[in-house]
């Protein structure tokens, strides 16, 4: 494709209806799922919305070093095992008033009617619930307000999330929105897509942002600090919160 990304065609692109249950979920390893949820939550939490980032998984955190958190002795896991309360789990993200992170827990088996009723319990206490760190067939699709999937541009993480996509529709999924990560200024050929608007087609989802390559991303997330205030990435990820809220928000790309 080779396409500058301000090229695009897609403008201010749709607001969506206000949500409260999203879950991060990509086809493939190493997108940066992860670090998204993370930035886009504390974009959410900056904007006055009390924020969870409620992540599953098995034992594997990442969201306590991307943001900086020293975590609880409990997690995810143990709450859905029973082993203590919701409350006991969270931990406050202490850079940013409103934030909250659950992390994984105990090693537990991942039951989507168990990860639906806490969802259910938990929606009275925050703004916003963003889910990491497990399949998307782990949560009940019916269950969720909005599947967030995070894809690089190339052809195998195109086409990966096109089959997720495929399955969470099969799957009753309310809405599907994507983000397209580590975006470069020259894009490689993907195939089967002439430009951004066909990746959207081939993928089924609206965009709602594209965050562009960056090396001080990818140091304040390995490092866990916070974006520079005032920087292209940090705006990009207040326009994906703005537009998560409601709000008719431009696409920045450069």
């Amino acid at each position: 494709m080779c396409n500058r990304i301000c090229w695009l065609s897609i403008g201010k692109g749709r607001t969506i209806l206000p949500v409260k249950s999203i879950v991060m979920c990509s086809g493939k390893g190493g997108t940066g799922k992860s670090c998204a949820a993370a930035y886009i939550a504390e974009a959410l939490a900056r904007a006055g919305r009390k924020t969870l980032l409620l992540e599953l998984g098995q034992d594997l955190r990442s969201l306590d070093l991307i943001l900086g958190v020293s975590a609880t002795a409990f997690g995810t896991g143990d709450v859905l095992s029973g082993l203590c309360r919701w409350e006991e789990a969270v931990s406050p993200v202490e850079r940013t008033a409103g934030l909250f992170l659950m992390p994984p827990g105990c090693e537990t088996p991942i039951e989507a009617a168990e990860v639906e009723h806490l969802l259910h319990t938990l929606e009275p206490e925050f703004d916003f619930i963003l889910v990491d760190g497990a399949a998307f067939q782990s949560i009940p699709a019916k269950a969720v307000d909005l599947f967030l999937m995070v894809t690089t541009p190339d052809s195998l993480g195109v086409r990966a999330c096109a089959e997720v996509s495929r399955r969470l529709y099969a799957g009753g999924a309310k809405e599907i929105r994507l983000v397209i990560n580590d975006v470069p200024a020259r894009v490689p050929p993907i195939e089967g897509a002439e430009d951004f608007d066909d990746v959207l087609d081939i993928i089924g989802a609206q965009l709602v942002g594209i965050i562009p390559q960056s090396p001080k991303l990818r140091c304040c997330a390995n490092s866990g600090m916070p974006l520079d205030n005032g920087s292209l990435t940090l705006k990009v990820f207040e326009h994906i919160a703005g537009r998560l809220m409601g709000r008719r928000m431009p696409l920045l790309v450069r």
